[in-house]
């Protein structure tokens, strides 16, 4: 019906959202997930390429990423319990479950798991020099969804620290934003498919003039961000999943 919000859940378009601007049969393909309730005269003026704002209610409850003070104030506005892990208000939340908005809402209360301040490094990623690398990063690490991601860490040597993020199968990683001159210390890094271990993330906390992050040659490294709290990469253990911040500039 006119103004029905549906999501295509199989197909080639799968994943795609449509906006209804007229009454039509129903298709087994589409999920109806929501109903606009004001502007659907922009809906019907829209051109391809056009773009305009969408305010969504309920408003997303996302607590992953908040210190757990900020987390309990944001869901007792929402009437929502929480059963934490921990009681200090200086840890940042990791883990929220049911991770929807729509499931914590209905229940009525969350559990959420959370780990020291301490445990988590801040990075700064450089979307403008290179964006398709850095959305390969977000969707792999969790950061595309929260501002706290994950990745386990491989392995190190000498200054060369490496993690290994789950990328989806098929995943083309070209090169992009590589190196000329000098990798600074800090500096964080995908491997691309000019080299076998492509998709393989490395930070190097000393600079170098020959090879980059995750110690393949330049033209085998995309630079994507750097480290802002290098001082506890090297207190990293072999296999321990890593929590990831993401700080905007």
């Amino acid at each position: 019906h006119e103004g029905a919000v549906t999501l295509r859940t199989r197909g080639n378009s799968r994943g795609s959202v449509y906006i209804y601007t007229a009454d039509v049969p129903r298709t087994p393909a589409h999920t109806t997930v929501g109903q606009v309730t004001h502007g659907i005269p922009l809906a019907r003026l829209a051109k391809e390429g056009d773009v305009f704002c969408v305010k969504v209610e309920p408003g997303r409850f996302d607590l992953v990423g908040m210190s757990l003070g900020d987390a309990l104030e944001t869901a007792a506005r929402r009437g929502i319990e929480v059963r934490s892990d921990a009681d200090d208000e200086l840890n940042i939340v990791v883990l929220q479950e049911p991770a929807t908005t729509l499931e914590s809402l209905s229940n009525g209360s969350v559990s959420i798991t959370t780990i020291a301040l301490e445990k988590v490094i801040d990075i700064m990623l450089d979307t403008g020099a290179a964006p398709a690398s850095c959305d390969i990063f977000r969707r792999s690490t969790g950061l595309h969804l929260h501002s706290v991601g994950s990745m386990p860490f491989f392995f190190n040597f000498e200054d060369v620290f490496l993690f290994k993020p789950k990328i989806k199968k098929g995943t083309q990683i070209i090169p992009e934003n590589t190196p000329r001159t000098v990798v600074s210390a800090g500096s964080l890094a995908i491997t691309n498919d000019s080299r076998k271990g492509s998709g393989m993330v490395g930070v190097r906390l000393t600079e170098n003039s020959e090879f980059g992050p995750t110690s393949e040659p330049f033209e085998g490294t995309n630079l994507i961000g750097r480290v802002l709290d290098q001082e506890k990469v090297r207190l990293l253990k072999e296999k321990e999943m890593v929590y990831i911040r993401e700080v905007k500039p």
